[in-house]
């Protein structure tokens, strides 16, 4: 959990419910109000509610334990999950029920959580305040919880968690308050110990907050930092947990009782097919009897009389064998029909919560735009009022405003562009098809896409591009896609070394980017080599790790190397290695099995 995996979290926690739920209701109790909690961590209100409601009804046919009056834990889920919902009503008063029935046994060890968990209701009760903007009322609780947590040896709940949301609680509060420089230290303190903590979910949740904050103070290039951290992570996230919020065993449970009601209904179709046959056998051993009357006049009538009513209870009978059949299809139907509804609902909740996201996270930029253009259309009357009087200075000097304004409404819209890109790049899923790929062709191919890419966008930039393709070179078993994803990654970086060493004026240079490939033993291998400004060791020992990026701001996401590692290292089961020399240039080498 704490590295932001849910669905697998969740999953392991539901099957650990079902296999306590015969054996010990004390730990399924304790199951169910982890789910539910965690359920509300990953932005699910309902499925929190749900599983939170069935712990404690499950708590109410327990005996009291360890001194407890009441469990505080499924309360603070509760109260996470209806602040989701903007339910603070609701909030608050699951809040205050957290704080009643601290530990009344206080010869038991377990008193010890008496103070953590007053400490951290009374940190989850001025959050709810906050929301309901009661500020006044949540400074005397923060305080109260701050001297608890000050006088704790551990972290509050027993976990550096609850501190944590402390400290993001008081950015909060100050920041409500207008004590920008208090707010801003408590958010900055509250996501260097998430990291140390190495809890990703509370960093992503407080790069937001961090975002947020500087957004409505209007330092934008601190926002746009923090936002595009933020997005990285996020959509990091999103790849492994799945788009609907719902862990994958509760969809392996739903699919389990669906098997068991279709085998129950098949069983009752088999049960009314032996009773037809039955009734079938009956039927013919009363003709049997009747043949043998034959010969008697009063008893041909007579059977033949009984004939007629048997013929007509055996159509009475298939009537009503042939109306339960179609109870039983349109059933299945039905079921059938309400699956696909349910299916598309949480479909169209999940691309809602995807638009929902694009916008909060592209409103920035668009913000800037449109108060730019606004201004410039001020600046456009300002000109013509200062052009019909005659003032050629002032004329000039709007002019530069106005150019200024325009490169700005340029760069912001280059930046909104910028996030849609990366948006769709990380959601998009590898699932091509591995099949023999030509090593060669694949590496010339995109080694002319990056040079005439670069060239497209400065004229001036000119490099020699050297090949040294190793001819009858097998074929390697790959996703030609992600192969080329791989080599386009590398080709960039490297024409990016050596238009930053052109760039500097250096006497003499000419700009150069070698390929090679050969055969060695049952691999392939595949070099990337520039005369560029190269990498120190510093740089070169995180260059593949997420996010590491030398490039200046908005020109690099830091994401292209670690991407491209993992997919030779994961996706094909290959090497991918750096070797550089500061201001020498530098080697990338791929080595593919055959």
């Amino acid at each position: 959990m704490d590295q932001g995996d849910y669905n697998q979290g969740i999953s392991h926690y539901l099957r650990s419910a079902d296999l306590y739920r015969a054996i010990d209701r004390y730990h399924q109790e304790n199951e169910l109000k982890v789910v539910g909690y965690y359920y509300a961590e990953w932005g699910n209100p309902a499925k929190a509610l749900l599983f939170l409601r069935q712990a404690l009804a499950v708590g109410t046919t327990l005996p009291q334990r360890y001194g407890f009056d009441k469990n505080p834990y499924p309360y603070w889920g509760m109260a996470q999950a209806y602040r989701q919902l903007r339910n603070y009503p609701a909030a608050l008063r699951a809040a205050n029920q957290s704080l009643v029935g601290v530990p009344t046994d206080t010869t038991r060890s377990y008193a010890a959580l008496a103070p953590q968990n007053k400490a951290y209701g009374l940190v989850v009760k001025s959050a709810v305040l906050l929301d309901m903007r009661r500020v006044a009322e949540a400074g005397p609780l923060l305080a109260r919880a701050q001297q608890l947590a000050d006088s704790l040896k551990l972290g509050m709940n027993n976990s550096p968690g609850g501190i944590l949301e402390l400290d993001a609680t008081w950015a909060r509060y100050y920041a409500a308050h207008g004590e920008s420089a208090r707010a801003e230290a408590a958010w900055l303190t509250a996501y260097r110990k998430a990291g140390e903590s190495r809890l990703v979910p509370k960093r992503l949740a407080y790069l937001r907050g961090l975002a947020d904050f500087y957004a409505q103070r209007g330092q934008i290039e601190p926002a746009g930092r923090y936002a595009r951290l933020g997005l990285a992570l996020s959509d990091s996230l999103s790849t492994q947990q799945g788009a609907f919020h719902v862990a994958s065993y509760e969809a392996e449970r739903a699919d389990q009782a669906q098997q068991a009601r279709i085998q129950r209904l098949r069983l009752a179709q088999v049960q009314e097919a032996a009773h037809a046959r039955r009734q079938r056998l009956l039927l013919f051993a009363t003709l049997a009897v009747l043949a043998l009357l034959a010969g008697l006049g009063f008893v041909l009538w007579r059977s033949n009389r009984r004939q007629q009513q048997a013929n007509a209870l055996l159509s009475q009978r298939k009537a009503e064998i042939q109306a339960q059949r179609d109870q039983t299809t349109q059933a299945l139907t039905e079921l059938r029909a309400t699956q696909a509804q349910l299916i598309q609902k949480e479909k169209m909740a999940s691309l809602g919560e995807l638009t929902a996201g694009i916008a909060h996270e592209i409103q920035n930029p668009l913000n800037f735009v449109n108060n730019f253009s606004d201004v410039s259309a001020e600046l456009v009357q300002e000109l013509k009022e200062a052009q019909a009087v005659g003032d050629t200075d002032e004329v000039a000097a709007l002019a530069d405003d106005l150019a200024q304004n325009l490169s700005k409404i340029h760069q912001h819209g280059q930046r909104a562009a910028g996030i849609v890109r990366g948006m769709l790049e990380h959601s998009r899923q590898r699932t091509g098809e591995r099949q023999p790929t030509d090593l060669n062709s694949l590496a010339e191919e995109y080694l002319r896409l990056a040079y005439h890419g670069l060239r497209a966008k400065d004229k001036s930039f000119n490099a020699e591009l050297q090949t040294d393709f190793a001819p009858g070179l097998p074929l390697v078993e790959g996703v030609g896609a992600d192969l080329g994803r791989v080599l386009l990654n590398l080709f960039n970086n490297a024409f990016y070394a050596v238009q930053k060493r052109q760039q500097a004026g250096e006497a003499g240079y000419a700009p150069t980017v070698c390929v090679a490939t050969k055969r060695v033993g049952d691999t392939v291998e595949l070099w990337v080599q520039d005369n560029g400004t190269g990498m120190s060791p510093e740089v070169q020992a995180k260059v593949f790790q997420p996010f590491f990026t030398t490039k200046p701001t908005g020109q690099g996401t830091g994401l292209g190397l670690s991407l491209s590692h993992d997919i030779i290292a994961q996706g094909h089961g290959g090497t991918l290695r750096v070797e550089s020399q500061e201001g020498q240039g530098t080697t990338f080498s791929i080595r593919l099995p055959v």
